[in-house]
């Protein structure tokens, strides 16, 4: 069983004793075993996991046990400089799965990129280029090298006894390159080959002369996608199923087949789980330990996601926000199925496929975005008051938060959603805003104004200044509509509303009885609103353009 932890860290000289967290020697390194290297190894990161491969008397043995995803973040992190060591002890089923990463663009291989990964190769030493000819896919080495030569004449073209054919450093091949840099490259990858795997070479050769450009091409990529897709990773289109919609409240958890014949033959998995933290629920079942496939499940999902989204598999930053994203949606999935009840929970777990646990936490959330899309399509949204605005654009957003306004000493803030209790949260500041949509399209008696094009000297009215412009004429015995105010007017609304230098509390009763009558649930909004009356209120004096009275109350222009 392994468990899904970030461990401490210590920096000490090129090693790091993740495990015991204190210093070691490399004798005392050494002396670990095998698998208590390799755990360390999946624990580091970066520059600190390339120092523990190298410095292990092991490493030949224990880089072929890394995941490729994880070879693959570690590479790009410490980029070229010190890449050929670790692909130098890759196995070729790594390699190749390194260069299926990396090297395609959709279905057309790179040719910058693979003129680069072959400059890689040759950095790898001899041996090396010898292994990967021998035990690679010969089609997928032949299509790199076909991107950047073309064979004029072979082996029909030449007599045994032809004395310049001897001297042609590839041998009995005229060969033109698309470049120097390639002639440079390929031309010693070519010679290695030539001198030392003549069987492999000459296949390699007649592959890239009779195979027909496009056909190559499109064969290795159906076997690259069948590669990834043994990884999860599969084109987009087809990804984005992660997102169909699974309704929660029909769920029925179970039904997982035995998942360990789609892992048996996978690299655990835990160094890339590990780049992001479990939280709650989830953070409880994955803290007591997983097994070998539902690591690989999990890592499965995560990869169908950022297929999904379109995320650089090679962006450590984007893996890990990734990877927490589906932590989090998953956790969503096991609160509402199980509660706090721990144990269902971990039921749920191992007889659901993530795939669709992850679909019912999404949908929990699609639920709450398709109401608060609604709202954004509704009359009152152009003249909603900062606070439900923030919240409707934060839900509807991807990622979508939960903005929570200031209270007490805790400043604003966007939360993930991550929890039953966020979702609690929105739904009830959903029901808020949709009833401020009743209030100002059904219940009281006036329309909102039109809608116009904002400009610095024209911005929309909220809905608060709406109300409260209502409210200044019904003070001044007038009818109770949002009609604009006269600039004479202040002075007296002031005076009507204040006392001791504060807002009347016989009238904040007031206002506040009877719209409790027409609309219970918009209570949180009258208290805002007579806040905003108190603030633009309270320091009238003196009244200039600038004044916040004019950018709230609806004020008609004076000619």
């Amino acid at each position: 069983m392994t468990k899904i932890t970030l461990p401490e860290k210590r920096q000490v000289g090129h090693l790091t004793l993740l495990r015991q967290g204190r210093n070691i020697t490399p004798e005392e390194y050494n002396a670990l075993t095998a698998n208590e290297q390799l755990s360390m190894i999946h624990q580091a990161r970066g520059k600190q996991k390339y120092d523990l491969i190298i410095n292990s008397q092991n490493n030949e043995k224990l880089v072929p046990q890394l995941h490729p995803q994880e070879l693959y973040l570690t590479i790009n992190e410490l980029g070229a400089e010190y890449s050929t060591e670790l692909l130098a002890l890759a196995s070729p089923e790594q390699f190749t799965t390194l260069l299926d990463l990396d090297c395609w663009d959709q279905d057309n291989l790179s040719p910058i990129l693979s003129l680069h990964w072959l400059e890689l190769l040759l950095g790898t030493g001899e041996d090396k280029v010898c292994q990967l000819a021998r035990e690679m896919e010969p089609e997928v080495l032949a299509l790199f090298l076909k991107k950047h030569l073309f064979i004029t004449r072979g082996l029909e073209a030449y007599d045994d006894d032809d004395a310049e054919n001897a001297k042609r450093l590839e041998g009995v091949y005229d060969i033109q390159y698309s470049s120097e840099n390639a002639a440079k490259i390929i031309g010693a990858i070519l010679k290695i080959l030539q001198d030392r795997e003549q069987q492999s070479y000459l296949y390699i050769m007649e592959m890239i002369r009779g195979e027909n450009a496009t056909v190559l091409e499109e064969n290795v990529y159906q076997d690259r996608s069948n590669r990834l897709l043994d990884l999860g990773i599969i084109p987009a289109i087809e990804a984005k199923d992660i997102y169909s919609y699974r309704d929660p409240e029909t769920f029925t958890p179970g039904g997982k087949s035995d998942f360990h014949l789609e892992a048996d033959s996978l690299q655990h998995p835990a160094a890339l789980l590990a780049c992001a933290t479990p939280g709650n629920l989830l953070a409880e079942i994955l803290g007591a330990g997983i097994d070998h496939s539902s690591a690989c499940e999990l890592l499965f999902l995560a990869n169908r996601k950022m297929s999904a989204d379109n995320i650089d598999v090679a962006e450590a930053q984007d893996v890990t926000a990734t990877l927490q994203s589906t932590y989090d949606t998953l956790n969503l999935a096991l609160e509402f199925l199980a509660g706090t009840n721990i144990d269902k929970a971990e039921e749920i777990f191992k007889t659901t496929y993530l795939f669709h646990l992850f679909q019912v936490g999404n949908s929990l959330i699609k639920k709450l975005q398709s109401k608060a899309e609604k709202i954004y399509l509704s009359p009152i949204y152009p003249f909603l008051d900062y606070p439900e605005l923030l919240f409707i654009d934060s839900l509807r957003q991807n990622p979508p938060y939960f903005y929570q306004e200031a209270f007490e000493e805790k400043s604003s803030h966007l939360q993930p959603i991550t929890t039953t209790r966020e979702i609690e949260g929105i739904e009830r500041r959903l029901a808020q805003v949709e009833a401020l949509q009743e209030l100002f399209t059904e219940i009281l008696p006036f329309n909102l104004p039109v809608v116009v094009a904002e400009t610095d000297e024209n911005e929309q009215p909220s809905l608060a200044g709406i109300f409260l412009t209502a409210v200044a004429n019904q003070l001044l015995e007038r009818d109770f509509k949002p009609t604009p105010l006269a600039s004479s007017d202040l002075p007296l609304l002031r005076k009507k509303s204040f006392g001791d230098h504060q807002i009347s509390d016989t009238f904040c009763e007031e206002i506040s009885q009877s719209m409790h009558q027409l609309a219970p649930e918009c209570d949180f909004f009258v208290r805002f609103s007579l806040d905003i009356w108190e603030q633009i209120f309270l320091d009238l004096e003196p009244l200039t353009e600038q004044s916040p009275v004019f950018s709230t109350l609806l004020i008609a222009d004076e000619d």
